[in-house]
């Protein structure tokens, strides 16, 4: 029973310490603006978009090439 009490007093006292350092208004994480967000939101979205064109591409192009190199119908 000592031992579940100091795991909770342990685990308790963690979460007041990481509540001290995260807090909003007075912690010492600087959380970013809400515009900071969205254009970070808005760089995934483009960047992720762009990339999955690009490599559909490739995989296109790559195709065509394999097609002629081997030929349509060979197995």
């Amino acid at each position: 029973m000592d031992k579940l009490k100091a795991y909770w007093r342990d685990f308790s006292r963690y979460l007041m310490e990481v509540w001290i350092e995260v807090r909003p208004q007075k912690g010492r994480v600087v959380w970013p603006t809400v515009d900071n967000i969205k254009l970070s939101t808005k760089v995934v979205i483009v960047s992720s978009l762009g990339i999955g064109v690009f490599i559909g591409v490739l995989d296109i192009l790559f195709g065509e090439i394999l097609k002629l190199i081997i030929g349509k119908g060979a197995i």
